[in-house]
């Protein structure tokens, strides 16, 4: 096979109908996690004037076809953006790899090595949610506060994260990562919700001044905009994984008015 090229890419993608479908299916990634992907080229800069909502499949087919510059960026993502630095610091390595066209669509050893990998996305994707929520508990570990996890008699649902217990929560922290969208989304959204609403009750109530802390990242709040502004608007403190050093401020504050 000849030497894949962006120009040769471009060719496809604008002169085939299915070209887009065909080469994303050659390189093991869903359209799901390609939106994610050119959603998050769009929200850092990449391409256009700024991110306000996700753009669906179809579209991205259309900006291809009328924009010979998003085409060019789509296709070089397709090529090399494995390659790309900045990419590196947002996408997985396990995702980011697929990115790699060039050699993928010439080398059959790279496409098993690729489906192999495909073939342990359950293991990954199992693991995800356990390296986010081992991030916020070396956190607190660091910080050097105790904290409980379960049930609650004061929000009564489950707790990530009760600082310093569950049976007396001075700090809620609530927890989802998520990098596609999922059914899933809606109940974490509204348990999120309602965590918020008792613990603003239960201070009205008795005089007191409990926080919730919504902990939301990925890139599979993108799709849920509404949700995601939601989530970021109904807590006392917003964090993500950037910002994560904010629960030490948020700690030394709470606990200490708490006593």
């Amino acid at each position: 096979m000849t030497e894949l090229t962006a120009e040769k890419v471009v060719k496809i993608l604008v002169e085939k109908t299915l070209g887009l479908d065909v080469i994303l299916k050659d390189i093991e990634l869903s359209e799901e996690k390609f939106m994610r992907i050119v959603s998050l080229l769009r929200k850092i800069g990449r391409f256009g004037d700024g991110f306000e909502s996700e753009w669906s499949f179809t579209k991205i087919k259309k900006q291809i076809n009328k924009n010979l510059e998003f085409a060019n960026m789509i296709a070089e993502l397709l090529l090399d953006g494995y390659k790309d630095t900045e990419l590196q610091e947002y996408i997985p390595r396990y995702y980011l790899d697929n990115l790699n066209y060039r050699e993928i669509g010439s080398s059959p050893i790279v496409a098993r090595r690729i489906r192999y990998k495909r073939s342990l996305i359950g293991t990954y994707g199992g693991k995800k949610g356990y390296y986010v929520e081992g991030k916020i508990e070396k956190k607190l570990v660091e910080i050097g506060t105790p904290y409980g996890k379960g049930r609650s008699k004061i929000i009564e649902t489950d707790i990530d994260f009760a600082i310093p217990n569950t049976d007396d929560p001075w700090i809620v922290i609530m927890s989802t990562f998520q990098e596609t969208t999922s059914s899933g989304q809606t109940n974490k959204t509204r348990d999120m919700l309602s965590a918020f609403e008792r613990i603003n009750r239960h201070n009205s109530r008795y005089n007191e001044k409990r926080v919730f802390v919504n902990f939301v990242d990925g890139g599979g709040w993108l799709a849920r905009k509404r949700d995601m502004e939601r989530l970021v608007n109904q807590c006392h403190y917003y964090v993500n994984l950037k910002s994560l050093d904010m629960l030490e401020a948020i700690v030394k504050k709470h606990i200490r008015q708490s006593k």
